[in-house]
């Protein structure tokens, strides 16, 4: 007996089962009548299921399975709204989805099933927020949205990942794609503030972004701040907590490549990280002008999405890496630490990755090492500089001060390691 075949009935069930149990709670809690409750809805996704089973025997049972089971729908849907006032759809839109998850878990498409019926729970949970977030959205937040998609997906596929130019430094899908994530961090943390806060949006986005590219993150901010001037510590906050997870970043770039240096950079970043983060506490937790005023200045925002700082930020990326294509030709491996010293004014993934590869070659460890924490504070000072030329110089100072507890923190640890 081939026993897979009740896990993938199993799963069809339960996870049909989820969305019946919201369907029925959403119109018990009114008072209402809904197409499908939780019983219906678990004998649509066991239905899906069980065509994709039969299908193996024979097409015509998926066929005529499949035929039915939208007649039926149909026909529920013509009776329904005969008898109601209402015109949603939404209790037999939700039915189709449930029936293609069934078929699903018969493909034993487990993990895809999952997420359309958590992504599909959400939003029939969330109903009410979600109508109340779309009503109060503005003009100038939808144009907003629909130039982002363009950017982001209609521009950034088209364009060639490949070099081109002297030494092979200009990629436009590469850069194009910088241009994308500073645009989507400004973007997002708009709606992260709107959503959050000034404070904990801010933060939430600093976080996030720390994850990606901290420096992204300074150079986007750093624009924002100067329109901003009321708002201080949520700025500093998410820079110090982007910063706090680049260390972190680096290490698991490390621990993926070349494990061997872990134990030489562990303390040395951590104690970085942990000093950014300390820093950010500080400042968590010292009063600042983050209340309701503040939060409407950074809302009052016309235009949420802009390009201009993104487009800049592409160009001086390109740049840097010009200087750092030139630098690794002309020095080679003997010049590493002058490599590290320019490639950290703006990216630390792609000299991290290399050195570490380096190191399983042959290079010294210690020159591994000193490599990396050269790209960690040279990428430190530069965004302490860059926010200083670009943004609120009250925001910079803080972020300065912080940074040179952090830098120290680091240095003390190596030197107490090594």
């Amino acid at each position: 007996m081939n026993f897979d075949v009740f896990q993938q009935l199993g799963i069809a069930l339960l996870l049909s089962a989820l969305i019946g149990i919201e369907r029925e709670r959403r119109f018990k809690g009114v008072g209402g009548s809904s197409f499908a409750g939780m019983r219906t809805l678990s004998l649509v996704g066991l239905t899906g299921a069980l065509s994709y089973v039969l299908s193996a025997y024979s097409p015509a049972f998926f066929v005529a399975l499949g035929v039915g089971f939208l007649g039926l729908l149909i026909a529920s849907y013509v009776i329904s709204r005969h008898d109601s006032v209402s015109t949603g759809a939404t209790s037999e839109m939700a039915a189709v989805i449930v029936y293609i998850v069934g078929i699903l878990c018969g493909m034993e498409q487990f993990v895809l099933a999952t997420s359309i019926t958590l992504l599909l729970f959400v939003l029939l949970y969330f109903r009410d927020p979600l109508h109340q977030w779309a009503n109060k959205l503005k003009d100038t937040e939808i144009v907003s949205t629909v130039e982002f998609m363009i950017v982001a997906f209609v521009v950034l596929p088209l364009l060639p990942n490949q070099s081109y130019g002297p030494f092979d430094f200009f990629n436009p899908y590469m850069i194009w794609l910088m241009v994308v994530l500073i645009s989507g961090i400004s973007f997002l943390s708009y709606v992260a503030v709107k959503l959050f806060g000034a404070k904990r949006g801010i933060g939430i986005t600093g976080f996030f972004a720390g994850l990606v590219s901290s420096t992204a993150l300074v150079f986007s901010f750093s624009a924002q701040s100067k329109k901003n001037k009321d708002v201080v510590n949520p700025y500093v906050i998410a820079i110090l907590v982007a910063s706090s997870a680049m260390f972190f970043r680096i290490l698991a770039s490390v621990a993926i490549v070349n494990s061997n240096l872990l134990s030489r950079l562990s303390i040395p970043l951590v104690a970085m990280g942990c000093a950014g983060i300390l820093s950010s506490v500080y400042f968590w937790f010292r009063g600042d002008k983050t209340d309701e005023y503040v939060q409407k200045k950074i809302i009052d925002v016309k235009n949420p999405f802009k390009l201009a700082p993104a487009l800049k930020f592409g160009i001086f990326f390109a740049s840097i890496l010009f200087v750092t294509k030139v630098a690794s030709i002309y020095f080679g491996s003997e010049g590493l630490y002058v490599t590290s010293l320019i490639s950290g004014i703006f990216d630390v993934d792609a000299i991290v990755l290399s050195v570490s590869n380096l190191a399983k070659g042959g290079l010294s460890l210690d020159v591994a090492t000193i490599s990396i924490m050269i790209v960690a504070f040279v990428n430190t000072v530069s965004k302490g500089v860059l926010f200083l030329l670009l943004g609120n110089r009250r925001v910079a100072y803080r972020i300065c001060i912080s940074y040179l507890f952090v830098i120290l923190s680091g240095v003390i640890s190596l030197l107490l390691v090594s």
